[in-house]
């Protein structure tokens, strides 16, 4: 399905490398040379003196000097990096630096003859787990880095490979993919999860059923094997610590560390050397393969359990209901056939370890390593898909729920519900916590202590939706409002949104109102004028059981 525009291009701004790519009509999305010698820029940055450099210059720094991994302010919620400096390690607002960074993307893909303008579709890739404010900030970011995006610009990372794969099958071998496809996203920061329901062919329909994310992918496993490092060279009669100021020996020793990461996706064994200034002699270390396994044996074991959790979470969407006790029985065996395709992106799905693990656990299911490009490239082309957009369904709103009333003949407003905030953390799938979703209540609930208001939905574009309710009984019998009428005042009121897309309103005089949502649709301003809630009064549930406590692989039963 075309977009707004038949060109569009996709900016990738990751934790350790970034990509542009572009694509026109029906054509394959291509790369946009950003490197020196090579289509990636380095996505790190540091300081000469005063100066601040970025990429390849920035790399050139002592290594103690180099600001690395900076995405990860966003998802941290950090302000500051600390790098080195003349006097000591100095905070750095980290703002400043990402700022450069995507400058820096845009003034190479104009120097490329691949200007980022608004001539065309532009869409910038984020982690699945962040929430709305982490998304907002890098709008901001990326709006005083000369970068034209807006509101409908950020696609999450996972779902953006998952596009990629789609269109791959069917323009590439005709094919249209129908089921469900887990998309295992490992980049330098974060790893994302997501469960997709694909409905593939020209027009391709993507729902999305679950996503779960993790602060922790490729930096976690380089810290790992900087630590073997540290080992084997105590084993050798040196203590590394001791040889130069502690941050440049954690630089160095990451610096080697993500070296040796990288070459044995392609060779048995890399050879470590440390340079000898100010380090003195230092032993030439073999590192190799199965010790890289090793040290990242028990992040794949997390991940996996990960990757549980989110099937199970994917199967709290559908209709009809399971108890939180059925879900917590379910085993990996059988929900491993929930699944029919697994794409793995980012840098980090590489490594032949994870493909050899995944596989492991879900035998059944078709693995690809590509969407017609490498893995760690499948990001940035699901961003420059000049369709397939439009016909995408999310597993949280991407749209506020606001409260609104009159106040000493003011109108008064507050947010009951942010777009895109996770109606549940990952920890809580973890933990068997299965009646889950956003919920305000009571005195967290927003407005006056007494009289009337409204409840509206709000696109992130600022443009209020008009709802239709459909009563149950069919489609012809709908009411069309601006929003929900409300009696304030009472501990009663309640909000929740569930992950099935139910919607519960209840309002001080112990009114309730209970609704669904097939699924949450992507609303883009003006572009989506209306979101469909249906009855679901009466729908019935199913009852508990609690024979799943006997199974040693049953997630903690919690109270």
């Amino acid at each position: 399905m075309a977009g707004r525009h038949s060109h569009a291009v996709g900016v990738d701004f990751g934790t350790s490398t970034s990509l542009v790519a572009e694509r026109k009509g029906r054509l394959p999305a291509t790369l946009v040379p950003l490197g020196v010698g090579t289509q990636w820029f380095p996505s790190i940055a540091g300081y000469d003196d005063e100066d601040l450099l970025v990429g390849e210059d920035a790399d050139e720094l002592p290594s103690d000097q180099v600001i690395r991994s900076v995405k990860r302010a966003i998802t941290r919620h950090d302000d500051a990096v600390v790098v080195a400096g003349a006097s000591g390690p100095q905070r750095v607002a980290a703002d400043d630096v990402i700022i450069a960074i995507l400058a820096e993307i845009g003034r190479r893909a104009e120097a490329a003859g691949r200007p980022i303008t608004d001539g065309h579709d532009l869409r910038l890739g984020c982690p699945a787990m962040w929430d709305g404010q982490q998304r907002s900030r890098l709008l901001s970011l990326a709006t005083k880095a000369g970068l034209p995006v807006d509101s409908s610009t950020l696609i999450d990372e996972p779902i953006a490979a998952g596009v990629a794969w789609v269109t791959h099958r069917f323009m590439r071998y005709g094919e249209r993919p129908k089921g469900r496809l887990l998309v295992f996203d490992m980049g330098g920061g974060t790893l994302d999860i997501a469960v997709l329901d694909i409905v593939g062919g020209e027009q391709p329909e993507i729902s999305v059923l679950s996503a779960l994310g993790v602060d922790q992918a490729g930096d976690a496993l380089d810290r790992a094997v900087a630590n073997q490092l540290t080992r084997m060279y105590a084993k050798c009669g040196v203590n590394v610590w001791d040889r130069a100021p502690e941050e440049y020996v954690d630089a160095v020793l990451l610096r080697a560390a993500k070296t040796a990461k990288e070459r044995l996706t392609q060779v048995a064994e890399q050879q470590i050397l440390l340079p000898r200034r100010p380090m003195g002699e230092v032993p030439v270390l073999t590192y190799h393969k199965e010790q890289l396994e090793e040290a990242f044996r028990p992040q794949m074991d997390r991940a996996l359990a990960m990757i549980w959790a989110a099937v199970r979470a994917a199967r709290l969407t559908e209709r009809g209901g399971r108890s939180p006790e059925q879900l917590r029985a379910t085993s990996p065996a059988e929900l491993a056939q929930d699944i029919d395709y697994i794409l793995l992106a980012g840098g980090m799905s590489r490594i032949p370890y994870v493909e050899r693990r995944i596989g492991r656990a879900f035998p059944r299911a078709q693995v690809f390593d590509n969407a017609g490009v490498a893995a760690d490239e499948a990001i940035v082309a699901g961003l420059a898909d000049t369709g397939s957009y439009e016909r995408l369904n999310l597993h949280r709103p991407g749209f506020d729920f606001v409260v609104e009333w009159e106040e000493r003949g003011e109108r008064r407003q507050e947010v009951l519900y942010e777009a895109y905030t996770p109606l549940y953390t990952a920890q809580q799938v973890l933990n068997g916590m299965f009646d889950l979703g956003y919920a305000r209540h009571g005195r967290e609930f927003p407005g006056p202590s007494q009289g009337t208001g409204v409840l509206r939905v709000r696109s992130t574009s600022g443009e209020y939706l008009s709802l239709a309710y459909v009563d149950g009984r069919g489609t012809d019998d709908r009411r069309t409002m601006d929003g929900i009428t409300l009696k304030f005042g009472s501990s009663r009121m309640a909000f929740k949104l569930y992950c099935d897309g139910r919607v519960h309103i209840r309002d001080a005089t112990g009114w309730d109102l209970q609704m669904r949502v097939e699924r949450w649709p992507v609303i883009r301003g003006r572009d989506h004028a209306q979101l469909v809630l249906r009855s679901v009064e009466g729908e019935s549930t199913v009852a508990p059981t609690a024979w799943y406590l006997s199974k040693d692989w049953a997630p903690p039963h919690s109270r």
